[in-house]
C-alpha cells in the first residue's frame, strides 16, 4: 500500500486532504496554487512486483478520460508519473456523490429523471467513442454544487475495439452489486451492461433499496444472473404503475431485451414519470407509451400513435379492454400493457389542455401548465472541416422506418429564414434503420452559418427541392446561424479590406467608411494576434534599449487597439489594424449573448455547453493579453535587456498562445479547459453550436 501523501507535491499539486481509498487507487484532494484552485489527485503506486495489468489500466484511465468530452464526464485536467507514482488530476467535486445522496433515503422521481437524463447521456457518448464504462455505481457518479451529475472513474473502462487484455487472468471487473449477469457470467461485455447497471442505480435511487441482496458478493451476483427481476411497484408503494414495465425491460437477463441506448431508457422512465405528476381527480387516463421498444410485442400500426382511454377509477380493467376488441392484434398489445402496469393518468374535469407526444397534440386533462414529453431521437448531424472551416455534413441516422417501396431517404439543409435548400443526397439505411451520409460542399461554403434545419424525406428521385413532408427533422434556432456567420464568416466589425485603383487598405468595420470585403470576428482576431506575436518576437530578440522598448509598445498598443506613447519618443505607433483583439473578443461574447436572448426551448442544453467551450477559450485570451500587456511594461521600464529577458520571452510565448494555445496538461492535445485553448480552438468549437438532433416529424428549434 502506498504511504500517504498528504504534505507531499505532485506537479503542480499539493496533497492536502485524503478523499478516498479504493482496490485500484487512492484519491486525494489536491491545491494547484497558480491558479488557486483544488483538485482531486488519484493514484497508484508502481512499485517493482505490482502488477502490470494493474498499471496498464491506469494508463488506459488517463487516456481515456482525456478523449471524452462531455458536460456530465468528470474532466481529466492532468495525468503524469513522479517518483514511481502514476497520477491522475481531475476535477474535484464538493457536492458528494450520488451514494451519498441514497443514503439519505429514496429520492424523489423528479431529481431521479434529472440525475438519469444526465447520465444516460454521458453513458451514450461514451459508448459512441467505442468506450464502456463497466462499473456504474452510485459512488461513481458525483453532484456538484448545483446538482449537476458527473460520471467518474473510468478507470476499469473496456475500449471496444482496442486489443488490450486487462482482464485475461480471468477476475471479474466490477462492483457485485450492480453488475450485470452477462458481466457476471464472464460473457463479451457491450454498452449494454452499462444500461443494466445503470437501471440497478435508477431502481436503488427510487426505492432505497437493492434488488438482489445476499451474505456474499458471489450470491449476489448468481441472483443477477437467475432470479427473476423484482417488481419495483411492490418493494415502494406509490409509484406510477408505468415504471413498472420500463424497470423490467432495462433489468432485462437477456442485453438484446434491454434498451439499446441510455437516453432511450431515460426518455421512457419520463414518460412514465409524467403520467404521474398528471394524476388528479376522479377519473383515470390509460395511456399507451409512444415509445416502440417499450412494447416489442405490439404492432407497428398499433404503436404508431398514442392511445387514450378515459375510465371511473375502478379496478376493472379487463372490463375496460373489453371495449377497444378492434383487431386481435391491438388487442394483445393492450392486455400486455395492462398486465404489466401500464401508464395510469388521472384526469380532472377542468377545460382540456394540449400536451406534446411524437406525433403531434393529443388532448389531456391536467391542472396546471401544459407538459412536455421528450421525444425520441433518431441520430444526429454534426459539422467539420475538410476544405474550408465547416464545408462538410456528418449525418448518422438510426432507428429509423424503412421507406415505403420504391422511396428513398433523402437529406436536406435548410435555412428557415429565407427557405433555401440544400440536397446532402440519398442515404441508404440498412435493415435496422440505421444509416450514414457524409457530404463536403463543393464550393467550400461554412455550412453551420448558413443552415439551421435538417429534414429527411422519402423521394422517388432527388432533386433540386423535396417533394414530400419531412418525416424526420431536427433545428437550432436561426441566431445560432447568424452568430456563426459573424463570428466565422463576415461581421460589419470585422477586419475591411478596401480595394481601390492603387492600393490595399485595412481597418476594422464600425469605423470604416469605406466598402470592402469584411472578415468574421474570429479571422480578425486572428489576424491582430499574428501582428502581436511578431513585435513581441522582436521585443524579445531586440539588441538594443530603443528596440525593445519601441517593440514592447508596438505590441501592447495593437493588443489594446490603442495608441500610447508607452516608450517616451512623443509618438504613440500602432502597427496593427488599430481595433485589438479584446474588440473581437468581446464581439464574439455578444453574438453567443445574442443565441441565449431568447427562450431556448429544453433538450438545447448541448447548445448551451458548446457555447461554454468557446467562453472558455474567449477568457483564456483576454488573461493572455493582461499578463502580456504586464510583461511588456516591465520591458518599458527597464533600461537592461538581460534583466528582463525572462519577461521577453514569456510574452513572446503567451502572444503565440493567443493563436495556437497551450497543451498544459501535455496530454498531445489543445483541449477547452482553462489556460489551454486559444482563438484557433474557437473555429472548431464553433461548429459545434450547430449540431442538430434528429426527430420524428416536425420539432420546435
Amino acid at each position: 500500500m502506498l504511504p500517504s501523501l498528504i504534505g507531499c507535491t505532485l506537479g503542480k499539486y499539493e496533497i492536502v486532504e485524503l478523499l478516498g481509498q479504493g482496490g485500484m487507487a487512492t484519491v486525494y484532494k489536491g491545491y494547484q496554487q497558480d491558479i488557486d484552485r483544488y483538485v482531486a489527485v488519484k493514484v497508484l503506486s508502481s512499485q517493482p512486483g505490482l502488477d502490470p495489468q494493474f498499471i496498464e489500466r491506469f494508463h488506459l484511465e488517463a487516456r481515456t478520460i482525456a478523449r471524452l468530452q462531455h458536460p456530465h464526464i468528470l474532466p481529466l485536467y492532468d495525468y503524469g508519473v513522479e517518483r514511481d507514482i502514476l497520477y491522475l488530476v481531475i476535477a474535484y467535486v464538493a457536492g458528494g456523490s450520488l451514494g451519498d445522496q441514497i443514503d439519505q433515503g429514496p429520492m424523489a422521481l423528479a431529481e431521479v429523471e434529472q440525475v438519469l437524463r444526465q447520465i444516460a447521456s454521458a453513458l451514450d457518448y461514451a459508448h459512441r467513442q467505442g468506450v464502456i464504462h463497466r462499473d456504474i455505481k452510485p459512488d461513481n457518479i458525483l453532484l456538484d454544487s448545483e446538482r449537476h451529475a458527473l460520471l467518474a472513474d473510468f478507470g476499469i473502462v473496456k475500449t471496444v475495439e482496442g486489443n488490450s487484455k486487462l482482464t485475461a487472468t480471468g477476475g471479474l471487473v466490477g462492483t457485485p452489486i450492480y453488475m450485470s449477469p452477462e458481466q457476471g457470467r464472464g460473457d463479451p461485455i457491450t454498452g449494454s451492461t452499462d444500461i443494466y447497471s445503470l437501471g440497478v442505480v435508477v431502481y436503488q435511487m427510487i426505492t432505497g433499496q437493492q434488488p438482489y441482496t445476499a451474505d456474499t458478493p458471489v450470491q449476489v451476483i448468481v441472483k443477477h444472473i437467475s432470479d427473476p427481476v423484482p417488481r419495483i411497484n411492490q418493494a415502494m408503494e406509490g409509484l406510477p404503475l408505468g415504471l413498472e414495465p420500463v424497470m423490467q425491460r432495462v433489468l432485462a437477463k437477456d442485453p438484446q431485451q434491454r434498451y439499446q441506448t441510455a437516453s432511450e431508457f431515460a426518455e421512457d422512465f419520463a414518460r412514465a414519470v409524467r403520467g404521474h405528476e398528471i394524476s388528479t381527480g376522479t377519473q383515470t387516463e390509460l395511456i399507451l407509451p409512444a415509445s416502440k421498444n417499450l412494447l416489442p410485442q405490439a404492432t407497428e400500426s398499433a404503436l404508431e400513435t398514442r392511445q387514450i382511454v378515459t375510465r371511473q377509477t375502478s379496478r376493472s380493467t379487463l372490463l375496460l379492454l373489453g371495449t377497444f376488441v378492434v383487431i386481435a392484434v391491438t388487442l394483445v398489445a393492450i392486455v400486455t400493457l395492462v398486465l404489466n402496469n401500464a401508464y395510469l393518468v388521472e384526469s380532472i374535469s377542468t377545460p382540456a389542455a394540449p400536451f406534446e407526444t411524437p406525433s403531434g397534440s393529443i388532448a389531456g386533462t391536467i391542472a396546471t401548465e401544459p407538459t412536455t414529453i421528450p421525444m425520441p431521437t433518431f441520430g444526429t448531424l454534426s459539422f467539420s472541416t475538410a476544405n474550408a472551416s465547416g464545408d462538410t455534413v456528418a449525418l448518422r441516422l438510426e432507428n429509423l422506418r424503412q421507406p415505403t417501396t420504391g422511396r428513398v431517404y433523402v437529406a436536406w439543409l435548410q435555412n428557415t429564414s429565407n427557405s433555401s435548400l440544400l440536397n446532402l443526397g440519398e442515404v441508404r439505411i440498412d435493415a435496422l434503420g440505421n444509416g450514414a451520409l457524409v457530404f463536403t460542399d463543393p464550393d467550400e461554403r461554412n455550412l453551420p452559418a448558413i443552415f439551421n434545419v435538417v429534414i429527411i424525406t422519402a423521394e422517388q428521385n432527388s432533386g433540386d427541392a423535396p417533394s414530400q413532408q419531412a418525416i424526420y427533422r431536427g433545428s437550432v434556432p436561426e441566431t445560432v446561424a447568424q452568430a456563426l456567420s459573424q463570428i466565422l464568416v463576415s461581421s460589419p466589425f470585422g477586419i475591411v479590406v478596401s480595394e481601390n485603383a492603387h492600393n490595399s487598405t485595412y481597418g476594422y468595420g464600425d469605423e470604416q467608411d469605406t466598402t470592402g470585403s469584411s472578415a468574421g470576428l474570429l479571422e480578425s482576431a486572428l489576424f491582430e494576434a499574428g501582428i502581436a506575436r511578431q513585435h513581441a518576437g522582436l521585443a524579445a530578440e531586440a539588441t538594443s534599449i530603443a528596440g525593445m522598448h519601441s517593440h514592447a509598445e508596438h505590441t501592447i498598443n495593437i493588443l489594446l487597439g490603442t495608441e500610447m506613447d508607452y516608450d517616451g519618443n512623443g509618438r504613440g505607433e500602432n502597427p496593427g489594424m488599430g481595433s485589438g483583439i479584446l474588440r473581437f473578443s468581446n464581439r464574439i461574447e455578444e453574438q453567443l449573448d445574442q443565441i441565449f436572448s431568447r427562450d431556448i426551448p429544453s433538450g438545447n442544453e448541448a447548445l448551451q455547453y458548446n457555447a461554454e467551450l468557446i467562453r472558455v477559450c474567449l477568457t483564456n485570451v483576454e488573461g493572455w493579453v493582461e499578463q502580456i500587456v504586464t510583461l511588456e511594461e516591465e520591458l518599458l521600464d527597464s533600461d537592461n535587456i538581460a534583466a528582463v529577458e525572462a519577461q521577453a520571452a514569456e510574452a513572446q510565448q503567451l502572444t503565440s498562445a493567443l493563436t495556437t494555445g497551450v497543451d498544459l496538461n501535455r496530454n498531445g492535445q489543445v483541449e477547452p479547459f482553462e489556460g489551454e485553448c486559444g482563438l484557433q480552438q474557437i473555429s472548431t468549437y464553433s461548429l459545434l453550436l450547430n449540431s442538430i438532433n434528429i426527430y420524428e416529424g416536425a420539432r420546435p428549434s
